[in-house]
């Protein structure tokens, strides 16, 4: 195999490095790691891999377990890893996100994501003084088009806990206090999904004695414990039927089809931004028209209320209904 210049052989070896599972993962081999190089298009052995590795390992915080054959290798559990190597369109990706995230996601899962953000910030200051690509992070922002709540706050050991019973088929006792409850209940409790809805993380589950599949705030466990011996009910589930059957509010509801009369000013905004692929806006006499196949979802809902002076629905009749009752007594609440 021809000699490979330094320079070359300290980029495969960040390559290496950046493909290494965290410390909760399960390692990869170094045939792994060869093979993951192989498609980069570096030509090198596994025996190389296993020199970089032993050599690297000296500095780094690598683990790997001796007993096993073959050996698997990741990182030593640390805090704020510094692997450099980020390329400028992933640092400019994670910086635009991360008030995104934070606003979206549980600080659980924000906290993991720091040390990613920290290395975007210091690859744009790099650029900085490179050239004028780093200006975008001045000139770039994400804004919710909608108000986004806090994240609630939720101790990290309760998620790794359900993440834990999820993957495993594991039932869990829990202490859960929903709105109705004055003080946490124990429950036993048969995972079947996580499912993030804006700000909000829920455990898809159901209870010990009821059949019914029902959603619980995380934020609301006060303890998780794993049931190992506790015999995990049979019959199957599917998370994307949960869901596509619009259980509690949560899914993407039935399809309906939507009419309205609406507004110029809102023409103007649907002509770009359709609520749906079929949608038509028909101009009869100066009034327009509009018909689209949607979900019924609270979103749709939400999306309605919101532009409620500029939008009349016509059908289905009981979507008309529930919309007009609930401007009606909102129009009498403000006198």
């Amino acid at each position: 195999m021809p000699a490979q210049s330094k320079g070359s052989v300290i980029q495969r070896q960040w390559e290496m490095l950046r493909r290494i599972p965290a410390h909760d993962m399960p390692g990869l081999t170094a045939a792994d790691l060869a093979a993951a190089l192989e498609v980069l298009g570096y030509a090198v052995t596994q025996r190389t891999v296993e020199r970089d590795l032993e050599n690297l390992r000296t500095v780094m915080p690598l683990a790997v377990d001796e007993q096993q054959r073959p050996q698997r290798w990741r990182w030593q559990r640390t805090r704020g890893l510094d692997v450099p190597g980020m390329e400028a369109a992933e640092a400019m990706a994670l910086y635009m996100m991360r008030d995104a995230m934070k606003s979206h996601l549980p600080s659980c899962f924000v906290q993991a994501l720091e040390s990613r953000f920290t290395q975007a910030a210091k690859t744009l200051r790099v650029l900085a003084r490179a050239g004028a690509k780093a200006k975008w992070s001045d000139r770039v922002r994400i804004g919710p088009s909608h108000v986004v709540l806090k994240s609630p706050r939720i101790a990290t050991k309760i998620v790794q806990t359900l993440q834990e019973a999820l993957l495993n088929d594991i039932a869990i006792d829990v202490f859960y206090q929903s709105l109705q409850d004055t003080a946490p209940e124990q429950r036993l409790l048969y995972p079947r999904g996580l499912l993030l809805r804006g700000s909000s993380l829920y455990l898809i589950a159901h209870q010990k004695g009821d059949t019914a599949i029902r959603h619980f705030a995380v934020q609301r466990f006060s303890s998780v414990r794993l049931k190992h011996l506790e015999p995990w009910p049979p019959g199957k589930f599917s998370l994307d039927d949960f869901l596509d059957e619009g259980l509690t509010h949560f899914g993407e509801g039935t399809l309906i089809k939507f009419k309205a009369t609406i507004t110029e000013p809102l023409y103007k905004i649907l002509r770009d931004s359709p609520l749906s692929d079929d949608m038509q806006v028909v101009n009869r006499g100066g009034v327009l028209s509009l018909r689209a196949t949607v979900r019924d979802t609270w979103a749709l809902h939400s999306w309605i209320l919101g532009h409620a002076e500029n939008v009349v629905v016509l059908e289905p009749v009981a979507l008309r209904n529930s919309l007009a009752s609930r401007i009606k007594a909102a129009a009498a609440a403000y006198g």
